[in-house]
């Protein structure tokens, strides 16, 4: 993604009207030099049925059997349009245009222009702007810890507009933690982590290395009648996230962060979802003699009772083979179908649920790769850097356990620097900025901090990024502690 991330540019032409620009030197050609196109998706409502689903927005208090109807009924309303990148407006997003006046999108075009770093200071600056503040309204949420993705999902997805961007307080049942903030970032990391699990089928790994991840198209099967409503909750978890500053422990497919900002996808972008598949069409595409492999206009796919059915990527595809001279086209309707059609309800909901919180004209700033690092921060942790923004109390300054400490943070592996980071702070990863930019509960910035104690153990005040470190007499002791913390649950508070 890195050598494509500027391939698409929005640019304002002469008469006022925002057009996508492709860059040549970067689009992708195959040998006999045609240009993969790119698309956009846009959902329609059907016509003239305009009264058949209300607006998700509508409901107030629903119950979670009413949310989940409203969602099935507005999702199958709406239809998705597959449009070419070169016929589209570059400000209209899936499901609507960006809430913004003529005035204002020139400004969003240059500050897009900006480094990151800028864009990114002007992105908090606004979306900071959103959050409902402490003193004028809180929520709670009261949670089993073992039932933490249901509970969450159903509490998110029946939540009131007017609250998607209140602050909120987490409570596990049957645990002394008391959360000012620290319990939250807790209990978003647990979310996260068991929304990926290939068993809960919400999410497809693409790449296991890279940890990236896209909608299961079969998700009704696996999840039952309310998946939809775990897609409009995770659209709401994911905005919540960017306004209150956590970061995701996965990454999304490129697609799907291209599709979140607006950007066309094209064929390159069917690589992450599928490389084996990718690889063979890419194959078909540069030579000859398509016709000697047997495929026709249609694909294979599992529907919702888990059968494997035929589906027709064009009407009668079943009886017309794939050529020399149709191979393109089958080309780009597998890739319109894997990408946009087969999980069309899932990105309706998912999408709807992140703009209710972040405006989508915020959006437009970022590209692909800047939209992840946005999403999931610094995957490494930098032990100077940790070192370096962190303050002592004076009982330590100076001492051979604080240098005993950061010894033993540099010979860890990095699976153990992120368990103490989750122990210390509440979340595994670095956040935008390193770690000077750590917050507290208030989105104040709270550095790390290590206080000596006189204690067999090390004590964690996640809520204000403390951990307070044994007076040990030798560094193996120091060691024994820290590391028989860091290989016991991670998850639960006892000290918030």
């Amino acid at each position: 993604m890195p050598r494509r991330r500027t391939e698409w540019q929005r640019q304002l032409d002469g008469r006022g009207k925002v057009l996508w620009h492709r860059s040549v030197e970067l689009a992708s050609l195959t040998q006999e030099g045609a240009q993969y196109p790119g698309y956009v998706a846009l959902f329609r409502k059907y016509e003239p049925d305009e009264e058949a689903a209300p607006e998700v927005g509508e409901v107030a208090n629903g119950t979670s059997e009413s949310m989940i109807t409203k969602l099935a009924n507005e999702a199958s309303s709406m239809k998705i349009q597959i449009i070419p990148a070169r016929d589209a407006d570059a400000l209209v997003f899936a499901t609507g245009s960006p809430l913004t006046d003529s005035a204002d999108i020139k400004d969003l075009l240059d500050m897009a222009e900006n480094d990151f770093p800028t864009k990114f200071a002007h992105f908090v600056s606004c979306t900071s702007s959103l959050l409902v503040p402490a003193e004028l309204e809180v929520l709670k949420l009261f949670l089993r810890r073992d039932h933490a993705v249901e509970e969450s999902m159903e509490y998110l997805c029946c939540m009131d507009d007017a609250d998607t961007r209140s602050v909120v307080r987490i409570d596990f049942a049957e645990e002394t933690g008391v959360d000012a903030g620290g319990v939250h970032r807790e209990w978003f990391m647990l979310v996260t982590e068991l929304l990926i699990d290939p068993s809960l089928g919400v999410f497809t790994c693409t790449n296991h290395e890279e940890q990236t991840y896209y909608f299961n198209a079969n998700s009704r099967h696996t999840i039952g009648e309310d998946h939809l409503a775990y897609f409009f909750a995770i659209g709401r978890l994911v905005g919540r996230a960017v306004l209150e500053g956590e970061v995701m422990g996965f990454h999304f497919a490129p697609a799907l962060l291209k599709i979140i900002l607006g950007i066309p996808v094209t064929f390159e972008d069917f690589e992450a979802l599928d490389p084996v598949a990718y690889k063979g069409l890419q194959w078909m595409l540069e030579n000859g003699g398509a016709e000697e492999l047997g495929l026709d206009f249609t694909v294979a796919r599992r529907d919702e009772s888990g059968n494997v059915t035929t589906v027709e990527l064009v009407p009668n595809g079943g009886k017309i083979a794939v050529t020399d001279s149709n191979k393109h086209e089958f080309v780009e309707r597998r890739l319109r179908y894997f990408l946009l059609e087969s999980v069309s309800s899932q990105l309706y909901v998912f999408l709807k649920g992140l703009y209710q919180v972040i405006p989508r004209q915020f959006l437009m700033l970022f590209d692909a790769e800047e939209l992840d690092y946005v999403f999931c921060g610094c995957d490494s942790i930098d032990v100077t850097d940790w070192e370096t923004h962190t303050k002592c109390s004076k009982n330590l300054e100076g001492t051979r356990v604080v240098r005993w400490f950061w010894e033993l943070v540099r010979d860890m592996s990095l699976e153990y620097r992120r368990r103490l980071l989750q122990f210390g702070t509440g979340c595994s990863r670095v956040p935008l900025g390193g770690f000077r930019h750590l917050t507290s509960h208030d989105g104040r910035i709270c550095p790390f901090t290590l206080k000596g104690v006189h204690s067999a153990y090390i004590r964690s005040h996640a809520c204000f990024n403390r951990l307070d470190l044994p007076l040990t007499p030798t560094r193996t002791e120091l060691k024994t502690v820290l590391y028989a913390t860091l290989d016991t649950e991670m998850y639960g508070f006892t000290t918030a």
